[in-house]
């Protein structure tokens, strides 16, 4: 009997990784919701998703068929990797794959992005044309050339940022307790050090308990006037109520957000979405950083690949 594999978010899906998947197991493409999530993971070998669910032990149960977990994704804050092990179910992710990664820069991109259509009032400038008027002098925006960008967090998607960021004419700084900084960057002793220093910090730390809440209260009061923050990490990282703080006292100028603690099920009243709505210097956007076309092909490419081999390994083991 093959294994069955539910593709979870199948909206564009690469046709070459599906007939691989294809070539070695049934393959479905079906959305489910929360409420059909238990019963997904029920009735298939293998569950494949992007970032659209937590899973967790609840979900899970006690006795799923699932055997293998794929997400096209480095960070695995939304899954229990415990309960997994627990249950003797396999985790396939990008994580630690330092090569292959090397070649997806589309957080990165987005990163730097971020930054300029912050900097320079883009959306509302944007905004502000399609309800008709054309008012060029409500718009005076800042520049990176010859600023200081502080990177928490120099692996491999903060050295690429900060490559780009040096590119466009910034001194960058880096905080991070790996010693093999790269070249280019001046490492610093301290997050309080980097946010004294910076007029832009972009945060690119791996996150897990030691770095939930690593940008408090404590390290904002520390930012340099005029500093902008973009989070394009994990929304764990930020005290979502210190920022708010920050950015309605005017510690910080502003900033820009692909991700929030709460994702992907936000109330509509969500602090930080309800000043967004109101003020210019926050910027949300929902959790694109690696949602491009070249990034999908080749992720979900390498992770059918992955998937394909850890099926040959569960069988081996149930042979």
């Amino acid at each position: 009997m093959r294994p069955r594999i539910r593709i979870a978010e199948p909206e564009g899906f690469d046709a070459r990784a599906l007939r691989r998947l294809r070539e070695v197991a049934d393959v479905s493409l079906e959305p489910c919701s929360r409420q059909e999530l238990a019963d997904a993971l029920q009735t298939a070998d293998v569950f494949w998703f992007r970032l659209g669910h937590r899973i967790d032990a609840q979900v899970l149960g006690d006795h799923p068929r699932c055997r293998i977990i794929a997400t096209p994704v480095t960070g695995l804050d939304h899954i229990d990797l415990e309960a997994c092990a627990e249950r003797g179910i396999g985790v396939v992710s990008l994580k630690g794959e330092v090569n292959f990664l090397k070649e997806v820069r589309a957080t990165a991109e987005l990163t730097v992005g971020l930054a300029i259509s912050l900097l320079r009032r883009i959306p509302r400038a944007s905004a502000d044309v399609l309800a008709g008027h054309w008012r060029r002098d409500h718009f005076r925006g800042h520049e990176l050339f010859r600023k200081t960008a502080g990177i928490v967090g120099v692996g491999r998607l903060g050295s690429i940022v900060a490559e780009y960021l040096s590119a466009m004419g910034m001194q960058v700084l880096g905080y991070d307790p790996r010693p093999d900084i790269p070249a280019g960057v001046e490492a610093v002793a301290s997050l309080g050090e980097l946010f004294e220093r910076s007029d832009l910090v972009s945060l690119h730390p791996v996150y897990h308990d030691a770095t939930h809440h690593l940008i408090d209260r404590e390290v904002l009061a520390k930012a340099r006037r005029g500093m902008v923050l973009i989070n394009t990490s994990r929304g764990g990282i930020v005290d979502e109520a210190a920022l708010l703080d920050a950015l309605e006292t005017g510690r910080l100028a502003g900033a820009a957000l692909d991700v929030l603690a709460d994702e992907p099920e936000l109330a509509a009243d969500h602090p930080l979405l309800r000043y967004a709505r109101e003020h210019s210097n926050l910027l949300i956007v929902p959790h694109i950083g690696g949602n491009t076309f070249e990034s999908f092909e080749k992720t979900e490419r390498f992770l059918a690949e992955r998937v394909c081999q850890a099926l040959m390994e569960v069988g081996s083991e149930h042979g």
